[in-house]
């Protein structure tokens, strides 16, 4: 939580919503929402460094602290 707090402005989120986890083939996936991909500016096919940490989970989309 608080590496997520340091790099996400005081951990406030811009936005949340509650979303369904689906599965596909041997993996777990989630959309990101249209709100999201709006502010960070991600397409269709954009790859991203995704980090794993024992609170949750970092998609580094190369902002302002990358």
């Amino acid at each position: 939580m608080e590496e997520r707090a340091r790099r996400a402005d005081g951990g406030e989120p811009l936005y949340d919503d509650d979303m369904k986890v689906q599965r596909s083939g041997n993996s777990l996936v989630v959309g990101v929402t249209s709100v999201g991909c709006k502010v960070h500016g991600i397409q269709k096919g954009d790859e991203y460094v995704v980090e794993v940490h024992d609170d949750g989970i970092w998609i580094a989309t190369g902002d302002d602290d990358e």
